[in-house]
């Protein structure tokens, strides 16, 4: 029986991945899959899914119960959560702050005359403005814009510059990013600001900088091998003009503005400061400003419009997919097969273990889907039910497998910031997926390593 379980239960994951892979709807696939999935087992087991004390009566509308209550939970919390931080995030790009952020930190690479220094530098710039723009399509294609032809006019290959830009978005943290929200909150129980600056700050630096160093030489010992670094391509033309960048240069503060005011009430307490109401604060000084500043008071007021639409879209794209992943997960944790191989590995009593395929897991799925939010969503929950039976912390799970998600997400040839990248620099888009390979493969075993000794010390 216990086989018969682990293959259905592999089967079912296998299902699934093959009809996310052929651009099939990520949300309903989980909801739909997770859905059928429960009222088979409801049905051959005649056990409900609910508690006595939440059951409807009647098995199968417990199925549906069951996903109302999904619905709930997770649009409360986690979900507004999202929801603030990406509507703060729209405001940002409509009022050109995140450009003009992009812009100042970047613009002065260009005096360096070292093209892979500067590719090292612009990779750890890349890694640390994910924790202010946490869209990793949507900081690519900002990079591209400002970056990319720095790159090209030192030097470096097309590709290399491409691949740099994309694989320095590799890891999503900070109290603003959805994956960092949801570790947070559905896996460890603790604030996105004390994740961050607890768990992710310290291993996350380690990881960027060796990510920098390794994928910058590799890259400079490919350019070299394919003599790619004599200028012999066509220059990169400048892919956004500066009136597009025109905003006031102090603008540039405001996509900070949320991270800053966090981290001072985090380091010290005077009040306690919440993620949404941090944004929220964050947001209202903005426009309090914009209305002082502008002529046409009436259009500033209407850019709310931006934030709100912002949201509802956060809701159909990033909180949905919350609410069938946690669907997703019931039906695999009820199959059973995920239950036996968790039992299996804390038989053997080496968390190590379990971190690295749990990792493996995510990061491969983050390849395949495309997406290291819908990866991590997933496959997190299942943390604390494995992390309890192996009697170790689910932090020292959680955090190589929140990371994995999104270095897969970097070889992906599905994801939205490979294909926006490998479009932009007119790149074919499977010699970026073979150019960001190895570094990301790198990467994988790095942050293995390195949150292994991180917990452990």
């Amino acid at each position: 029986m216990e086989a018969l379980a682990i293959i259905v239960t592999l089967a079912y994951i296998g299902i699934v991945s093959y009809l996310v892979i052929k651009q099939y709807n990520v949300v309903f696939v989980f909801m739909a899959s997770g859905i059928a999935a429960l009222l088979l087992y409801s049905l051959f087991t005649g056990q409900s899914i609910l508690s006595s004390d939440k059951s409807t009566e009647n098995i199968f509308i417990d199925v549906f119960q069951f996903t109302e209550n999904e619905f709930n939970s997770n649009t409360a919390g986690t979900g507004i959560t999202l929801m603030v931080v990406t509507g703060y995030a729209a405001y940002m790009s409509h009022i050109k702050a995140s450009n003009k952020l992009a812009q100042i930190v970047v613009g002065p690479l260009s005096k360096l005359k070292s093209p892979y220094l500067v590719a090292a530098l612009l990779f750890i710039i890349d890694s640390y403005m994910k924790t202010i723009i946490s869209s990793h399509s949507a900081l690519g294609i900002l990079l591209m814009a400002i970056a990319f032809p720095i790159l090209v006019d030192l030097g470096l290959s097309r590709l290399s510059a491409a691949a740099v830009v994309v694989i320095g978005g590799f890891i999503d943290w900070g109290p603003s990013s959805p994956s960092a929200i949801f570790a947070a909150d559905k896996v460890l129980g603790v604030s996105p600001t004390e994740f961050f600056l607890q768990d992710q700050l310290i291993p996350g630096t380690i990881l960027v900088l060796i990510g920098a160093t390794f994928t910058t030489l590799y890259f400079r010992y490919l350019d070299k091998k394919t003599a790619l670094t004599n200028n012999t391509e066509l220059a990169a033309e400048k892919l956004q003009s500066p009136e597009e960048m025109s905003c006031p240069s102090w603008y540039a503060f405001f996509p900070m503005l949320p991270l800053v005011l966090i981290i001072i009430f985090a380091i010290f307490p005077i009040f306690k400061l919440e993620v949404v109401s941090a944004f929220l604060l964050s947001l209202m000084v903005i426009f309090a400003m914009k209305l002082i500043r502008s002529t046409d008071r009436k259009a500033t007021t209407n850019d709310f419009k931006i934030v709100m639409n912002a949201m509802g879209k956060s809701f159909a794209s990033v909180v949905t997919i919350i609410i069938g992943a946690s669907i997703f997960v019931e039906a695999i944790e009820r199959l059973g097969g995920i239950t036996i191989i968790s039992n299996a590995l804390a038989s053997a009593n080496i968390p190590i273990l379990a971190s690295t395929l749990m990792s493996l897991i995510t990061f491969l799925a983050g390849i395949i889907l495309g997406s290291g939010i819908a990866s991590w969503y997933g496959f997190g929950p299942l943390v604390p039910d494995i992390a309890a039976k192996m009697g170790t912390s689910a932090i020292s799970i959680a955090l190589p497998m929140e990371i994995a998600s999104g270095i897969g997400r970097c070889m992906s040839p599905v994801a939205a910031v490979m294909i926006a990248v490998a479009g932009m620099g007119n790149i074919k888009l499977m010699d970026l997926v073979r150019r960001c390979a190895v570094p990301c493969i790198f990467i994988f075993i790095a942050n293995i390593i390195v949150c292994s000794i991180y917990i452990l010390l």
